[in-house]
Parts: C-alpha cells; sequence; structure tokens
C-alpha cells in the first residue's frame, strides 16, 4: 500500500525532478550566508534569496508586486539607494562580459562584499548573478589586528629595551629599532634571517646560540641573565638579558622571544657606589688610626715628660749634673719624636682635608737632599751612620718643595731609625724614560719581611721601634704616598730581612 502511495507514473518524472530540483536549489540557497540575485538583460530580477533582501533590508513585496514591472535599478531607485549604486548597474549592463567586484559601506557601519559576472547558457549572455557578503565582522577584526599590529609597530620602534624575535634556529625573524643599533644596522629587516654570530664576537654568538637552544629545548626561560657584550662599534656594555620560548597551541617551542635591557649606567654607579664604599672603609680606618694614635702615641710620652720634669723639679738639690743631663736627654728625645709626630699629624689632616695645594716649582734635586741631609746629620751622628748624596747635581724636577721635603725627610728618619751603628744610607737618582725622575733612599739596615713590605704604605702598617729603641707612628710613609701620587708618581719598596731596604719614588722632570 505504501509503495503504491509513492508509485509515479513514467510521464510524470520530468516533471516531479523539476519541481524536487527547483525546491532543493531554492532551499540550499536560502541557507546560505551570500545574498544571491539573478537579473536578465533588461534587469528585471528573476530570482532573489532571503539573505539578499536581510543584506540590503528590501521587503520582499516592493520585488513582488507586479514583478514584470520591477528591475533591480526600480528597486535601488524607490529605497532611494545612492545614484553611484544605480550607476555602477548601468556601467555593467554597457559591458555583457564584465565582472564586478567591490566593497560597500552602510551609514549603519556594515560593510557588504559584491560581486557580479554574466549569466550565460551555451555561451551565450543572458542576465548577471549578484552575490552579496556581509563581512562586516571581518573588516572590523581586520581593523582591530591592523591596530594592535600598529600599537605593536610603535611599541617595538619607541621601547628604549632591544626585543628581538628568534626561529628555533636561532636566527632572526624580527627585531626593533633599538635591536637593529646593537647589531649595528639602519633597517631592522636586515638582520631577517640572520644569526647573532653575523653581529656579534664568536664567543659570545656562541655562548648566546648555545643558552638559546637549552632554553627552546626545555621551555624554560632565562631571566635577567647579567652580560657584557661588545657593541657593534666595538664598545662594551653591560647588559640583562631576558629570553622565554615561544610555545605554539599544541605545546611545540617555534622560538624564542628576547629582550635585553642596558644597565651600563648602574654598573657605573654600582662601581662608583662600591668605590665609595671602599673610601668610606678607609676613611673609618683613618679616623680609627688618627684616634688610636691621639689616645696612645701622643698622650703616652706626655705621661713620660711629666714623669721626668717631676724628678727634675722635685730633686734637683740632690741630682748630679750627669743625672740631670740624663734626664734633659731623655725629655728632649721625647719631645723630638711628638715633633715628629705632630707634623706628620698636621700633613696628614691637611691631605685628607684639602687643604694641603700642590704648588710646583722647579726644584734642583741635589740641593734639596743636601738640605735634608744637612738637617738630620745629628740624628745620623749619634748612631754613627754615614748619609751620602749621590744625586746628580744637574737633575731639576718639578715639585712642591714641603712636599718633596716632607718625603725626603720620612724616608731619610726612617733609614737612620732602622740602620744600626756604623751602617751607610745613600741617597741616588735615575732617569726615567716618561720625563720621570726616580729617587731611591738605600739603607743596610735590619731590612722588612714581605708582609711588611706589603702593608708599608697603607693604613694597616704597623709602627716598629728602631735600633736604638726609636719609637714611630707608622703614617710618615702612607703621608709620602700620598704626596708622591699627588705629583703623578708612584713609590714602591724592596727589601730583604738583614741586608737593608731601598725605598724609591718618582717626580717629574722640570722643563
Amino acid at each position: 500500500m505504501e509503495n503504491e502511495q509513492r508509485s509515479i507514473k513514467p510521464d510524470q518524472y520530468p516533471e516531479k525532478m523539476r519541481e524536487e530540483t527547483t525546491s532543493l536549489l531554492n532551499s540550499t540557497l536560502n541557507s546560505i550566508k551570500e545574498g544571491i540575485l539573478v537579473v536578465n538583460l533588461k534587469g528585471k530580477i528573476i530570482f532573489f534569496n532571503k539573505k539578499f533582501l536581510e543584506i540590503w533590508n528590501i521587503p520582499e513585496e516592493i520585488i513582488c508586486e507586479k514583478n514584470d514591472d520591477k528591475t533591480i535599478k526600480y528597486v535601488l531607485q524607490q529605497l532611494k539607494y545612492p545614484d553611484k549604486f544605480i550607476e555602477k548597474i548601468d556601467e555593467l549592463y554597457s559591458d555583457l562580459s564584465a565582472e564586478s567586484h567591490d566593497l560597500i559601506e552602510f551609514n549603519d557601519g556594515r560593510y557588504i562584499e559584491r560581486y557580479s559576472q554574466p549569466l550565460t547558457i551555451n555561451n551565450i549572455a543572458t542576465g548577471r548573478v549578484w552575490s552579496f557578503l556581509d563581512i562586516t565582522d571581518k573588516i572590523i577584526i581586520k581593523e582591530s589586528l591592523d591596530k594592535e599590529k600598529e600599537l605593536f609597530q610603535i611599541l617595538l620602534d619607541n621601547i628604549p629595551d632591544t626585543i628581538y624575535f628568534k626561529d628555533k634556529n636561532s636566527k632572526f625573524i624580527r627585531v626593533n629599532k633599538a635591536q637593529a643599533n646593537t647589531l649595528g644596522i639602519s633597517d631592522p629587516k636586515e638582520s631577517v634571517g640572520k644569526s647573532d654570530m653575523d653581529f656579534f664576537e664568536i664567543g659570545h654568538a656562541t655562548d648566546a646560540y648555545e643558552d638559546e637552544q637549552k632554553i627552546m629545548q626545555s621551555k624554560i626561560p632565562l631571566i635577567a641573565k647579567v652580560e657584557n657584550i661588545r657593541t657593534a662599534e666595538g664598545t662594551y656594555r653591560w647588559v640583562t638579558a631576558t629570553k622565554v620560548p615561544i610555545i605554539d597551541n599544541h605545546g611545540r617551542c617555534t622560538g624564542l622571544v628576547g629582550i635585553s635591557r642596558d644597565i651600563t649606567s648602574y654598573k657605573l654607579t654600582e662601581e662608583k657606589l662600591e668605590k665609595y664604599s671602599e673610601e668610606l672603609k678607609g676613611l673609618n680606618a683613618a679616623k680609627d688610626k688618627l684616634f688610636s694614635i691621639i689616645a696612645h702615641d701622643l698622650r703616652s710620652p706626655f705621661s713620660s715628660l711629666l714623669g721626668l720634669s717631676e724628678i727634675v723639679l722635685d730633686d734637683f738639690e740632690t741630682l748630679s749634673r750627669d743625672e740631670i743631663k740624663g734626664y734633659n736627654i731623655e725629655i728632649y728625645n721625647v719631645l723630638k719624636n711628638e715633633l715628629t709626630l705632630l707634623e706628620n699629624l698636621l700633613n696628614w689632616s691637611r691631605l685628607e682635608t684639602g687643604q694641603m695645594k700642590l704648588n710646583r716649582e722647579r726644584i734642583n734635586l741635589y740641593t734639596k737632599t743636601e738640605s735634608v741631609i744637612s738637617l738630620l746629620s745629628v740624628n745620623a751622628k749619634l748612631k754613627d751612620i754615614d748619609l751620602l748624596n749621590e744625586t746628580a747635581k744637574d737633575i731639576f724636577i718639578s715639585a712642591d718643595p714641603n712636599m718633596l721635603h716632607s718625603v725626603l725627610q720620612n724616608l731619610i728618619a726612617n733609614s737612620i731609625k732602622f740602620t744600626n751603628k756604623g751602617g751607610l744610607i745613600k741617597v741616588n737618582s735615575e732617569n726615567m724614560r716618561n720625563d720621570f725622575i726616580q729617587i731611591t733612599v738605600s739603607d743596610n739596615g735590619i731590612g722588612m719581611t714581605k708582609d711588611q713590605i706589603k702593608n708599608l704604605f697603607g693604613l694597616t702598617a704597623t709602627s716598629t721601634r728602631g735600633t736604638n729603641d726609636e719609637k714611630g707612628t707608622g703614617l710618615g710613609l702612607m703621608i709620602c704616598k700620598e704626596m708622591v701620587e699627588r705629583h703623578g708618581g708612584i713609590i714602591s719598596a724592596k727589601s730583604e730581612t738583614g741586608k737593608g731596604t731601598d725605598i724609591s719614588f718618582t717626580m717629574p722632570k722640570a722643563d
């Protein structure tokens, strides 16, 4: 029974198939997202789908009522569409083989992509087929992407940090202007396809490659690694390098992005702070040294002076001339040592506070050495020590006379202090290649150990008693070092225990 109801007579096949085909075609065309319009050669509308009406906001009755008289041109005129759209239709009908593709922007913000092409049957033009596609969302997304791209480019071009993207082979994909400057190129595009090997030293480039390959294999980023790199100009600078792997939606690493920040100025500031910290430690050590000297070396001798003076004052009537002389000699030696100490303290404080100015004069070295030896000759005679001036008589140096006198006096007095009776002290000179004169004070005294030489010119130098139990402060050689360096010279010592000491310093020649 069911089969009988479905049965169709043979003469009904063509008509039924046409109906079913037409129904299927209409259903399909009404379900697609494009608006479809078909017109004949006279512009008469022979087909349209629902999407066409929706896109153009055309009421169906405008087309369906008296359709014999309705053309696409008439419809657009009734809907008061702009003349430029209607003119476009006339242009297409003037050339039946022409194809058209344009974009229509509606006042409500929509964008419609329009296509038109000839409708041909057996290679004969019978009309035109129009299709319309609403691409508003696509345009909005494109505009949004273009805006983001523009903002991203502005960021890349203006951020001071260097930014670069690399593929999985560590070759540049994209760099910003700051990175291009670092690579020594004017156009960032010149870096594409190249690697660090093309721009940096082989050592740095190799290290960077190995780091990047590890990052991409492990997918673990490298954060703020401090590096000292050589720029394209040949200078070195400090940077912090951050490299992060790029992971796609499938969890695969496709490359990395790197950001480097120039921290050279911070490093220089850090070095300055470290230098200031060391200087502050030095100042604190100097302060402690000064307080130690004032508390002990300067105070204790006055106790001795008071004691000796009290003996002489209380027992003067009962003391013999020899005893009084002996006490006077002791008082003299204490006062002489205290005077040297006070002079050194005064010079040291003036140097530290910048009150001692460098006033250069043209000085005959031999004459100046003679005057210092003459001043210290009494000290030398007390220990039967010979003082010899072997400096050349025709050498002139450019120096502050007071500072030069203080240096020579400290060095020769030190040699006297640490030389045994019957010893020999010599002062000689030598021309250096760099327009400096080297002056050396040599003795055959008790000498020093390596540890003593190491700390000889610093604040950590300790005072050592001389061969006649002479006392000192340890300040003299430190003051000599500062005075010599004020002149651009250097001071050094050579010594061996039991074989004497040579202390040399340089001063610039006079013109």
